[in-house]
């Protein structure tokens, strides 16, 4: 069993290495187990997403009594637990996301071990579906399934908690700390397609500074990730000031290319970068690029 907890947590924490966003949510709710006695019991949590699609969880459980049967008698119990595991994401749209986990849970305390004995593991399935209430805020909602062994067996409970989201990372590259003038995109357009030669002029405006080294490496492309393009200056322009008065916290830049004003983030120095950030932002801000 030993060896089993050191494999879970090395394969929910190794992609913590390659690609956390530092995308944090801490939250509470309450938690009906369907052998429950009494009122409710109650969880806190904390989750780290990383990536798209997967993140981190961690809960503690206090699931108050329940009641079982056991030779036609009624069995009482009152325990704790504490979990660690990982969960899918699969994104909706910008307020829905459905999650699917699984991981190990740990009972901490049990006021009757002939239903469940302390510190014993168990693995667990979980299903729920998130939504987003504001920026910050999301309800969520599912069910937990524990294959524990004893006379609790497996077992099912239902949930319902909130959480407060906090802590965005950018994943910048070193070179994101100031604009560059090659440009590429993360359109259709295929790298042979975009000349990394010409150095696209940036529009002056007076909602923000913006600076551009007159040098460029052939030998090392970067990439961008484009949020408009407009025929006409003024136009590119009063779309800037839009996105940079709706998120202030998102480094915008206006650059002249190929007969176009465009619209675009800072440079990255791959093109996996720069899906990440569309990525990020589609899931934080529901903003696309």
């Amino acid at each position: 069993m030993k060896n089993l907890t050191i494999l879970l947590c090395a394969s929910v924490l190794l992609p913590f290495a390659v690609s956390a966003q530092d995308t944090h949510k801490v939250g509470a709710g309450f938690n009906y187990h369907l052998d429950q006695e009494n009122g409710p019991g109650y969880h806190i949590f904390y989750q780290w997403q990383f990536g798209e699609s997967f993140e981190f969880e961690t809960r503690y459980f206090d699931n108050n009594d329940i009641v079982l049967q056991s030779n036609e008698a009624d069995v009482f119990a009152n325990y704790d637990q504490f979990s660690i595991g990982a969960n899918f994401i699969k994104r909706y749209n910008s307020d829905l996301s459905i999650k699917a986990g699984t991981g190990l849970g740990f009972i901490t305390a049990s006021s009757n071990e002939a239903v469940t004995e302390k510190q014993t593991m168990a693995p667990y399935i979980m299903l729920a579906a998130t939504y987003k209430l504001t920026k910050d805020l999301s309800i969520e909602f599912g069910q937990f399934t524990h294959f524990n062994s004893e006379l609790i067996d497996t077992n099912h409970s239902l949930f319902l908690s909130l959480s407060y989201q906090f802590g965005q990372s950018y994943n910048y590259s070193p070179e994101a700390k100031s604009p560059t003038p090659a440009l590429r995109t993360t359109t259709n357009e295929s790298p042979s397609q975009v000349r990394p030669t010409v150095s696209p002029q940036v529009v002056k405006n007076t909602t923000q500074k913006m600076s551009v080294s007159k040098s460029y490496s052939a030998n090392k492309p970067l990439w961008y990730v484009q949020f408009g393009a407009y025929s006409n200056a003024k136009n590119g322009q009063e779309s800037l000031m839009r996105l940079q008065q709706a998120y202030p916290n998102i480094v915008f830049n206006l650059v002249n290319y190929n007969n176009y004003y465009r619209i675009i983030s800072h440079n990255f120095d791959s093109k996996q970068r720069a899906e990440d950030y569309v990525n990020m932002l589609m899931s934080n801000f529901s903003l696309s690029g």
